[in-house]
């Protein structure tokens, strides 16, 4: 938009240009605001991309230490039921089946019968455990076709104060009863160092958590007496469900909103969840969002000041124009339009008729002996009959487009377009008759009683052939009223022939 057209506006529409300088600062905040809830997105959908690599590489760990364990088991059972192995002697055999296969994290292997007691493992070769109430042991006896079984996490008896997690398998009788289990204890210490080695920001959290909701291990600890089981969260079941996933809620054990990234450890009743705060995750795009926001706030702040101000100025410089233009247009003494302005009206409807069908109607208004009305009454009062002959024009020149001006001295003209010949006497004459009986009433200072003459002239489209011919028409008909006596209205259609001028 250019300037001129910008100051054309706000001089007549100031409120729209404020209002279009606003729109156009709420567009930027809005961008601004787009902008940053894009980088919000993106910033979590990379936190997810993130704890999802964590959370394969976690579940890749532990599924692999679990199938060694695995393993170990399949070998172990292969091993009882070899007849050469079970004619050796037990500390050969023993040392045999456990010493060699037991790996760092495991903390007890060994083999339990039907009654649950240890036969022998690599753990004690003389205590004699009674395994009977552990949940492994009462699962495999229930089911015949249960596999690998992950058991919850309890405390070790052979090491007091550890906690372990065991991995079993069924033994059958060679008629398919149940002849016991055999068992592979790890340390629970184990998935904590996994855990610890992953860095998820200061709030965030990382776990091992059993279908049933109990917990395997959590980093960091949860320092509780009864830790808190997480399958009673609303939010639970969407990781029991489901082999892999993410959403955020919510912690039930400190109320702090997080990231949550789980997925299945294959074959078992682990989950692996990786969790990082929200807040954590955020922290950089909120130092964003708080220097967008306070920049792009105070930008669109300054740039709605700076137009409101600038269409006010524009407004008031248009303002000054306007009333700069119709002081050079306005007489002085009668406020009514001057004789530049009533050629530049003349002109322009002059130019319209000559487009259009219609009329255009001309009155030459002039004070009858006026030279005389100022020596004997002075040219102060004088003035003021100019004064109150314009008053009186004023008030019969009322539509829009119509024109009253000084023309010059004590004479004034009246442009009255689409106006014929009877519209324009009447006027004429109304004016006339109301100079002759004007009679003013307080606090109107008395004038004395003056006459006016009028000329009318009215042209159309094809007569008279110029501007300058209607004024003269009209000019002539002013003449023609004065030389029949004043005080009277006389329509150039209506005479015989041009007369010469009286004053």
């Amino acid at each position: 938009m250019t300037t001129g057209k910008l100051a054309f506006l706000a001089g007549r529409h100031p409120l729209i240009v404020g209002a279009l300088g606003t729109l156009m600062a709420l567009g930027v905040m809005t961008i601004s605001l787009i902008t940053l809830v894009a980088a919000r997105d993106a910033a979590v959908e990379h936190a997810h991309e993130t704890s999802r690599n964590v959370t394969a590489v976690l579940v890749s760990n532990i599924a692999r230490t679990l199938e060694t364990s695995d393993n170990s088991l399949l070998a172990l059972i292969s091993a009882l039921k070899n007849p050469s192995i079970q004619s050796m002697d037990p500390e050969l055999r023993h040392e045999l089946l456990f010493d060699r296969t037991a790996a760092t994290y495991v903390t007890g292997m060994g083999v339990a019968d039907s009654q649950g007691r240890l036969v022998d493992g690599c753990c004690s070769t003389s205590h004699k455990w009674d395994f009977s109430d552990r949940d492994y042991f009462l699962a495999h006896r229930r089911s015949a076709n249960l596999g690998l079984y992950v058991s919850s996490v309890y405390r070790a008896r052979s090491r007091p104060g550890a906690e372990s997690i065991a991995m079993t398998r069924r033994i059958d009788q060679p008629d398919g009863s149940f002849g016991g289990v055999v068992i592979v204890a790890i340390d629970v210490d184990y998935f904590r160092q996994l855990l610890s080695k992953l860095d998820v920001g200061p709030h965030g959290v990382t776990a091992i958590v059993r279908t049933d909701g109990t917990l395997v291990a959590r980093n960091p600890a949860d320092r509780r007496a009864t830790p808190i089981n997480v399958g009673k969260s609303p939010v639970f079941p969407r990781m029991v469900n489901q082999e892999a996933g993410f959403y955020a809620a919510h912690s039930a054990s400190d109320g702090v909103l997080r990231l949550y990234t789980f997925q299945r450890v294959p074959g078992t009743p682990l989950i692996a969840v990786v969790a990082p705060a929200e807040g954590d995750v955020l922290a950089s795009w909120k130092r964003l969002a708080w220097i967008v926001g306070i920049a792009a706030s105070s930008v669109s702040v300054a740039f709605c000041a700076v137009v409101w101000l600038l269409a006010f100025a524009l407004r008031d410089h248009a303002k000054t124009q306007v009333l700069l233009t119709n002081l050079t247009q306005t007489d002085s003494l009668t406020g009514l339009k001057n004789r530049r302005a009533l050629d530049e009206v003349l002109q322009n409807e002059w130019a319209r008729l000559q487009r259009h069908d219609g009329c255009l109607s001309v009155l030459f208004v002039d004070a009858d002996n006026f030279k005389q009305y100022n020596d004997r009454y002075g040219h102060a009062q004088g003035d003021v009959a100019l004064i109150r002959l314009a008053e009186c024009i004023n008030r019969h020149v009322r539509r829009r487009g119509d024109l009253a001006a000084r023309y010059g001295g004590e004479e004034f003209v009246v442009v009255l377009p689409d106006t014929d010949e009877t519209g324009a006497v009447r006027i004429a004459e109304a004016i006339r008759r109301e100079v002759e009986h004007d009679h003013p009433t307080p606090p109107s200072q008395p004038v004395p009683p003056f006459t006016v003459s009028i000329g009318c002239a009215t042209g159309r489209r094809s007569r008279p052939s110029s501007l300058e011919e209607l004024t003269n028409l009209a000019d002539l008909a002013l003449y023609e009223a004065k030389r029949k006596g004043r005080n009277g209205v006389v329509a150039a259609v209506d005479m015989v022939e041009p007369t010469q001028p009286q004053s």
